[in-house]
């Protein structure tokens, strides 16, 4: 009998012992403390043009009359597209680091007035650039901090399924490729008849690299083992897109639209929607992500 309770005690002691130094390691485990995302992003962005200098070709005699010869800027047409790659490292609950490498389109339009006495001529400019941007960003998610311990069932904790966050960074964003379409009408009293179009490379114009800030806010929803992720975010441009040295190089533009690109920065709003795929697994087997 002696015999049999020492046996059965030994026996409770190592299975208590081995249960034990599970639950240690998944709780010590530092593998299991922070993650790496990688994924798919893509949206719509929405650009105001801020004019920071005015230049022109041909001025009027009259001072009072220079606001009938500027740009005007027009605010329907500058709908463009985001799509890209994000990677992103989460090493606390709360705090993310991340960056994009998306290429985002900027479209905006404008027209300029040739006023004269028998008739005037109107020049529509519609631009389409496109930029590399490449943002460093800090995210915050909106949650409450859980225990990371796993309990003695070897139970993951529960990390919310829906988790707001807000978001900001430096951005900076590399020239791809930029063009520009002029058409030219005539209007003589109540006739209008379009003249001329033509279609112009501008790389030359714009400077190649331009850098700003961003802030913005969204959601991350819980998909299985990926996660999808809405974002609205607003871009302020701290830098002139224009290259004031060669801001004449263009003859094309010069001489027959009698037009120079404007001192100007973009604000820009957009509107994305990612998934992200986790990288680090607990069971690759059972593709069990690590959540935090």
């Amino acid at each position: 009998m002696f015999r049999l309770i020492v046996c059965l005690f030994l026996l409770n002691f190592s299975v208590g012992v081995k249960a034990q130094s599970t639950f240690d390691k998944l709780n010590k485990n530092p593998f299991k403390q922070t993650q790496w995302y990688v994924g798919l992003r893509g949206g719509a962005n929405y650009t105001i043009v801020t004019p920071i200098n005015r230049f022109g070709i041909i001025k009027p005699t009259d001072n009072a009359d220079q606001e009938l010869y500027e740009k005007k800027y027009q605010t329907v047409e500058n709908i463009g597209a985001i799509y890209g790659l994000t990677a992103m490292f989460q090493f606390e609950q709360k705090f993310v680091v991340g960056t994009n490498f998306s290429v985002g389109q900027i479209r905006f339009s404008y027209d300029q007035e040739l006023p004269g006495e028998a008739n005037s001529i109107t020049f529509s400019h519609q631009q389409n650039f496109q930029y590399l941007d490449v943002p460093i960003f800090f995210r915050y998610m909106i949650r409450p901090t859980i225990n990371r311990f796993w309990n003695r069932s070897s139970r993951k904790p529960e990390v919310p399924g829906i988790i707001p966050f807000v978001q900001a960074g430096i951005n900076f964003s590399v020239l791809l490729d930029a063009e520009k379409t002029v058409t030219q009408s005539i209007r003589q009293g109540e006739i209008e008849a379009e003249g001329f179009s033509f279609t112009e490379n501008v790389n030359e114009l714009l400077n190649p690299v331009t850098a700003g800030i961003f802030v913005g806010g969204g959601f991350r929803f819980r998909l299985g083992n990926v996660y999808l992720t809405t974002e609205a975010n607003f871009r302020q441009g701290f830098s002139n897109v224009t290259d004031t040295d060669r801001r004449f190089a263009n003859k094309n533009l010069v001489n027959n639209a009698y037009d120079v690109f404007d001192d100007k920065s973009f604000q820009t709003f957009e509107f994305v929607v990612g998934i992200l795929v986790p990288i680090k697994y607990l069971s690759r087997r059972e593709f069990i992500p690590v959540e935090i």
